[in-house]
């Protein structure tokens, strides 16, 4: 049976869709990346799509540390998020994003494999070597058909493949 959704339907569920952008905020280049990536999805109605720093730490603590505090607060908002998508810049110092990412995989992506998006720019593969956590994690899951991998080059985020992707995601999840 085919689900015929009506274009304010669409638009009301495009709004509604919980969207996590995860990746490095270091150094600048790359989180000036994932800023651009979520002005880009509010901009064309992913309107309730953040980044990890657009949510307080759930606890006030003075006994963590900043980069502690945001691992930990992305972990909580990966669970309550309907979408992931990682960006993973050549530039980027990703080892919070790489442990987010492993985190997933190991939590079989809390329920969101066929919802996760990877996004890595030509480039990054190399700058993290052969023996990491990461690459191994990427071993494991390329080739599944239910995590969606796109590769971009030259700081040339493809916009329009992940706005399609996020479609298919909301509007033809898979069965």
């Amino acid at each position: 049976m085919v689900k015929i959704v009506k274009p304010d339907a669409e638009s009301s569920l495009r709004v509604k869709t919980k969207i996590l952008i995860l990746g490095s905020y270091y150094p600048l280049e790359a989180k000036n990346k994932l800023k651009q990536l979520k002005d880009y999805l509010v901009s064309v109605g992913f309107e309730n799509t953040k980044l990890v720093e657009d949510f307080k730490f759930p606890v006030e603590t003075n006994y963590l540390d900043h980069d502690l505090k945001a691992v930990l607060n992305s972990f909580y908002n990966i669970a309550s998020s309907d979408i992931l998508i990682f960006l993973f810049a050549k530039e980027a110092d990703s080892i919070g994003a790489i442990m987010e990412f492993q985190k997933c995989s190991d939590e079989k992506f809390y329920g969101k494999k066929g919802k996760t998006l990877v996004l890595m720019e030509k480039g990054f593969r190399k700058k993290q070597g052969k023996s990491n956590i990461f690459t191994g994690t990427l071993k494991m899951l390329i080739g599944e058909d239910k995590i969606k991998f796109l590769e971009f080059k030259d700081d040339k985020i493809p916009f329009m493949e992940v706005r399609e992707q996020l479609n298919q995601f909301i509007f033809s999840p898979p069965l």
